[in-house]
């Protein structure tokens, strides 16, 4: 039962990375005025489907990556709103915005983590255990 649990929590946490990454290039898609077609989150056999506005969002039944699909992306098109009509530096945004939405999310997380973590590094002796060698040494507390 354990190792289900388990299995579930890591699988859990990969599709909430996968949800970070691929939401900054969905919002710096967006941001630019990019069409995003499809928005999912794992691949395989689509387990739930939500058409929205302009974007179907989908989650798989597979979670080990995702994709933001992007009007333009894979075939040129001439619409308003597609990927190859984006200029160059917008289209290095989008691309590059998933890797940078992971190094803040990494961050932001790590800041939180040390925050709350409740373990201070201190130079100062607050306690001496009797039977460690800084007792035996003479070590005293002020």
């Amino acid at each position: 039962m354990t190792f289900l649990i388990n299995a579930f929590k890591i699988i859990f946490l990969l599709g909430f990375l996968v949800f970070i990454h691929e939401g900054g290039h969905f919002l710096a898609a967006r941001f630019f005025k990019v069409k995003v077609e499809e928005f999912s989150i794992g691949f395989g056999p689509k387990i739930f489907t939500k058409k929205g506005k302009e974007t179907v969002y989908t989650v798989g039944c597979i979670p080990f990556g995702g994709y933001v699909k992007m009007l333009g992306e894979e075939e040129r098109s001439e619409d308003e709103g597609s990927f190859n009509k984006a200029k160059v530096l917008h289209r290095i945004i989008i691309v590059a915005a998933g890797a940078i939405v992971n190094i803040i999310f990494a961050i932001i997380v790590f800041f939180f983590l040390s925050i709350f973590s409740g373990y201070n590094i201190s130079t100062t002796v607050s306690e001496i255990i009797p039977e460690a060698q800084a007792n035996l040494v003479g070590i005293e507390i002020r």
